[in-house]
Order: C-alpha cells, then structure tokens, then sequence
C-alpha cells in the first residue's frame, strides 16, 4: 500500500513537472513569435533584404532564371518568397516566413535536446539560449534563407540521432526508443542545402561522424560494419537515393551559377576570410575559431584575451562532452560533438583552399550554429546533473539566463538587430528617380538592389524591354564553359522605369563592377560610348554611391588580435 502511494505521488509529480515543461515552451515559443514580428514591423530594407526583394519579384521568369543562377544562394527561398510579394510591398510580409521558420524551430529544438537525454529544466534553459541569441535573432528577422535552413538543420539532427547505434534498452529524453529515421534525415538535410549551401559542410560532417559511430562499435571488425550495410531496408536506400539525388541537383545549380559568374570580382569582404598566398595558416586557423566564438559567445570582450577565453571555453567544452559521451557510451551525443567537429574542420579546408570564408561574418558560418549551441547545452546538463539542490539549480538557471542577456545586450549594443539599412544611399536613390527624364542613367552595382526596393515600395515597375537584341553591345563575354550556353551572356542590364512624375526614363546597371572608380578609367569609358551610341542618346548621368570612410585603428579594440564582424 506504501509502495503504490509513492508510485502514484511520483507519478503525479512527473506529470505536473512534464505538463510545467510544455507550458513554458509553449510561452518560450509565443514570446519568440511575438519579439519576431515586432521586429519586423520595421519599415525599412536592409542591403542583402533589398537583393532578396529583386530576386523574388523581377520579371519576366527569363530574367528571374538569370539572376538566380548568379546568384549566391540556392532559389528555393526566392520561390517561396514570390507568393508574399502579392501581399503588399511592405518589409513585413517578405520577413514573415523567416520569422514563422525561426518560431518553429523553437520546439523542434527542445525535442532536439531532450532526444540527447538532457534534462528538462535545462532543455528549457537551451531554448532560453537560442531565442536570446543574437544569431538566432538576427536571422528571424530577415528576409533570408538562413531560418529555413537552420529549421531543416535542426529537422536533420534530430532525424540523425535515432540513427546511431544504440542498445535494446537504450531510450532517449523522451522516454522511449526511438524508431530510425532515415528518410526524414535526408530530406531534412537535402532541403537545408536547397536554402542554403553551407548546409553541406553539417550534412558531409554528419555523415562522417555518423560512419565513425558505427565504426568504433565495430572495432577492428571492419566487416562487422560492412555487414550492417546489408541489413538496410528499402526505406534506408530510399533516403540515400534521395539525399544523392537532391543534393547532386542543388550542385548542378550551383555549378551552373559559377560558371555563369566566371570573371565577376568577389566581394571585397570576404577576401579577409579565405587563406591568401603568404598568409599564416596557423593565424589563419586561429582567427576563424575566433570569428566563429565571437559571435556565438558575444559575452566575451573583443580583446586577444576576451577571443582567447571564448574559444578555449568552447573547445574545452566540446572535448569534455565527448569525452564523458564516450564513456558512458552515448552515441547521440558522441555524434552532435564529432559532427561540430567535422564540419568546422571542413570549412576550414574551403577557407585554405579558398573556396569558402571561414570564421567569416556571421551569416556565412550560421550552419554551425546548431552544432555549436548543442555542445554548450551538453556541457551545461552535465553541470547540472551533478547538482542535488533545488536552490544551486535555481542559482545556475538564474545565471545561465543572465549569461544569455548579457550576450544579446552586448551583440546589440554594437550591432542592432536587423539588416544594415539603406539609409545612406537615400540621396543616391532620390536622384535616380527624380523628375528628370530627359537623363539616361548609369548606375554601380552596389546601388541597384536599394534603388530597386525603394521603386518598389511606390510602386514603380522595371521593365527589362531592352536587350542586346536591340543592339545593345556586349564587349566583355562571361568565361567560357559549357554552362554559358543557357542564357545569353550580358554585362549590364538595361531597364525602363518610371521617374517620380511617372515619364519613362532609361537605367542601366552595371553587372560587372560592384564599385565604379573613382578615378578616370579608360575601359569604362569606352563602354558608356558604346552604350551611349547604341541608345542613342547625348549622354549618360553616372550615379555612384559616396565613398566609404576609411576604417581607422578606433574601431578595433587595440589589443584585438583578429577582426570581430557579425
């Protein structure tokens, strides 16, 4: 009688405590819907939203096709985004889904934690750090892929865990076994990587992990993991089939689009985060951990020391999870470490070969993010698990939870939520579309995207009638290949639009040259003859963006051993 009163008390309490956990992720969730909206009211557009903008609503389809096969980033975010564009022309509605794929990702990331055995009050407290995060943040609110491809990451790792090797009583978090599921993990993984490319460094790392798993139950016996080859099921083949056939397409694309940009310049702000010849790759190596604990820990101060302890902290937390994991012979937890792992070394192997920024600014790296929160999370449920008092847990809580609004003030406090606005280029934009249409207009590449969304908002349509069909010269071709064949090679566009009195006027866009020069050159001049013989008309106003001024030693902390930029 004794026993079955304890047994229904404690039962009762693991109810409460199970129905307390659901309430408070339920309001963690609704409090990260409600800040993203609020966000996203913002009236303006930033630079990179600005480019999103254009590349979901320009027509005719040909020349959506051009521009998404230059473009960046895979075109599965620009296709969902044309559906928004029939809502109005305001910022908010391009940024909802974004901020709907962030809210969803908020319990698909508690089921992630307790699928690794942790707690729930620290599951909780994880989820306290990713909606406080500022990359989490940063990124809910923009109109980007990178929340759609953080959603299906987290889909993907969840998926993966119940593909590890795991014994007959084996159980996760959540209170039983679960079923391996594989074709969800691939397609998870396959639609992370049509959202954004760098997915592919966590898939690669994660299937390299997972092999390493498998393998290290295996032992020496090699052919014992060649054995568990044969036992896979038709679903298990599937989601290969799946994950090869979908990832080779998203390839294709991206290999079409670079050969399409042969010979277009890189952007300048990338050139820090690649290895160059004579460069350091011990420096190299050691400023990428930096950039990638810096804005992950913004805690910490942008100082030799503060970027010092940021990623020691990290790393050693990295090293002491896995080592207790293989001890007690978690294999989900074994696999998240080593895929961080993998993952980050292969991105630094693009960095050295020069093929993709690594510890570049925040949103090249926001693949990691995952990975890198889970190791935290890990360290701290393995703190907690050895506290026995209600009152050290409650102190713990309190600080994990400080620690997190410290990171998001500071984060904040230098660099505000939200894209980098247009504002600067206002006077740029209003002398583009003032009443003047007697002008024909040649502006830089950096300007177009901002000019085009601040047209949009009133309305005013580019319509790309002219093209070298109607004689319009092409004098530098794009780089030869077999991927040039697709689409006619251009090197500028040639819109009409409407001015502020609503008279046609001619606007030519640069398509080679991000900046123009500031000083006389003589192959840019040759080419406004041409076009101004083509077109023609008497002259061309060249509208370019003000300088930038000149960085100065001020805006580095002085004893800041590599740059810090989120």
């Amino acid at each position: 009688m004794i026993t079955s009163t304890i047994s229904r008390e404690t039962a009762t309490r693991l109810t409460m405590s199970r129905r307390e956990s659901v309430l408070t992720l339920v309001l963690l969730t609704l409090a990260t819907l409600g800040i993203g909206l609020l966000l996203a009211l913002d009236p303006r557009w930033g630079y990179d939203e600005a480019w999103h903008l254009y590349l979901s609503t320009v027509s005719p389809w040909t020349k959506a096709l051009e521009e998404g096969l230059v473009d960046a980033h895979p075109p599965l975010h620009h296709l969902l985004l044309m559906p928004m564009a029939q809502l109005g022309s305001d910022p908010f509605w391009f940024r909802l889904p974004s901020v709907l794929a962030a809210t969803a990702m908020v319990p698909l990331w508690y089921w992630l934690l307790r699928r690794l055995r942790v707690v729930p009050a620290m599951a909780l407290l994880g989820v306290v750090l990713l909606i406080t995060s500022f990359a989490f943040l940063e990124l809910a609110v923009s109109v980007r892929a990178y929340s759609f491809g953080l959603l299906f990451l987290t889909i993907g790792l969840l998926a993966a865990t119940t593909l590890v090797p795991r014994s007959v009583s084996d159980t996760s978090g959540l209170g039983m076994a679960p079923k391996p599921q594989p074709l969800i993990a691939a397609l998870a993984l396959t639609i992370a990587f049509a959202f954004i490319y760098s997915a592919l460094f966590v898939t690669l790392g994660l299937m390299l992990a997972l092999a390493l798993v498998w393998a290290g139950r295996a032992g020496p016996r090699l052919r014992q993991t060649l054995d568990w080859l044969r036992t896979w099921r038709f679903l298990d083949w599937t989601a290969l089939l799946v994950w090869v056939v979908g990832s080779l397409s998203v390839l294709l694309w991206l290999a079409v689009g670079h050969g399409r940009g042969l010979g277009t310049a890189a952007p300048v702000h990338l050139e820090s985060f690649t290895l160059y010849e004579g460069d350091s790759i011990l420096e190299f190596a050691w400023c990428g951990l930096v950039g990638n604990a810096g804005w992950l820990m913004p805690q910490f101060s942008a100082t030799t020391l503060g970027q010092t302890l940021a990623v020691a902290v990290f790393w050693t937390a990295a090293a002491l999870v896995l080592a207790v994991a293989l001890w007690r012979r978690d294999n989900a937890r074994v696999l998240m470490v080593l895929a961080a792992v993998m993952s980050t070394a292969m991105v630094f192997t693009a960095g050295v070969a020069g093929g993709y920024p690594f510890g570049g600014l925040m949103r090249h790296q926001v693949m990691l993010f995952p990975l890198y929160l889970v190791v935290i999370v890990l360290a701290l449920d393995a703190v907690w698990s050895r506290l026995r008092s209600p009152r050290a847990q409650q102190v713990v809580g309190l600080a994990v939870v400080g620690f997190a609004l410290l990171g998001l003030y500071r984060a904040n406090s230098s660099d505000p939520v939200g894209e980098a606005h247009t504002d600067g280029m206002r006077p740029e934009i209003s002398a583009v579309l003032a009443c003047d249409s007697g002008r024909t207009l040649y502006v830089e590449g950096q300007l177009f995207y901002p000019l085009y969304a601040a047209a949009y908002a009133q309305g005013i349509v580019f319509r790309t009638a002219l093209t070298e069909r109607d004689g319009l010269p092409v004098e530098i071709p794009y780089g030869t290949g077999w991927f040039n064949g697709l689409i006619s090679p251009r090197d500028w566009d040639v819109f009409t639009m409407k001015d502020a009195c609503g008279a046609d006027r001619t606007l030519i866009r640069d398509r080679r040259r991000w900046t123009l020069p500031d000083t006389p050159d003589a192959r840019l001049d040759s080419q406004l003859e041409a076009l101004k013989t083509s077109l023609g008309v008497e002259s061309l106003q060249v509208i370019r963006l003000r300088p930038e001024p000149v960085a100065t030693s001020t805006d580095e902390p002085p004893t800041a051993r590599c740059p810090m930029r989120r």
